[in-house]
């Protein structure tokens, strides 16, 4: 072999191999760019939140510098968004409810306007989106049980025989003409009150033996 063959085949492989490179680098450099051309912008929604987070319910709300309509994407999935909710009418406030959700689940969703979608780095995507998140409210189960109701007995219940009246004094029969009444009779109590021997704001025949025993 001569040496002007093998230069013209080093030659040869040398070119072969700068082709492959620049083809591979040019496959490369196009789907980066391509990807970066897709994502390239930001949105025109700003300010994105889950609002009023229930066990099963929450409120999308966005703004926008122009009056547009948009559309709320979302689902458990994050790569795959089932589910749509629009807006009825454009505004440049926006709130999207979501109902019918699962308590103590996360949630994944987009801003859609048109055919543009956001994503939670704020810029324009198509593929590889990052989507928001909120998570639902657990559901409580109340267990508080039911407070018990006292109920109040009857006068007759606390009554004990009182001495016959001759052998009351006169304060114990006052005490003893006033069984029944109670504290709850405001304008009658402050003159009666006295008569509440044992002072459990009510008047019975315990108050006449108390008062018969105390000597009054």
């Amino acid at each position: 072999m001569t040496l002007g063959i093998f230069q013209k085949k080093v030659k040869y492989i040398f070119l072969v191999i700068i082709s492959i490179a620049v083809f591979t680098v040019t496959i490369f450099l196009g789907k980066y760019f391509s990807g970066y051309l897709a994502r390239a912008g930001s949105c025109s929604v700003g300010n994105v939140r889950a609002e009023k987070v229930s066990p099963n319910s929450s409120t999308i709300a966005w703004e926008t510098d122009e009056a547009t309509i948009g559309r709320v994407e979302y689902g458990t999935n994050a790569n795959q968004l089932t589910f749509t909710a629009p807006e009825a009418e454009a505004a440049t406030t926006h709130t999207v409810p979501l109902t019918l959700l699962t308590p103590n689940t996360v949630y994944y969703y987009l801003i859609a306007v048109g055919e543009t979608k956001c994503d939670s780095s704020g810029e324009k995507c198509e593929e590889g989106c990052v989507p928001y998140s909120f998570t639902t409210s657990p559901l409580v189960v109340n267990l508080t049980e039911t407070p018990t109701v006292a109920k109040t007995l009857p006068t007759q219940v606390n009554q004990t025989n009182p001495a016959p009246t001759s052998a009351l004094s006169l304060f114990c029969r006052a005490v003893q003409v006033n069984i029944g009444k109670n504290s709850k009779v405001a304008t009658e109590w402050a003159t009666l009150k006295n008569y509440d021997i044992d002072g459990n704001g009510i008047i019975n025949g315990l108050d006449v033996v108390k008062c018969q025993k105390s000597g009054k």
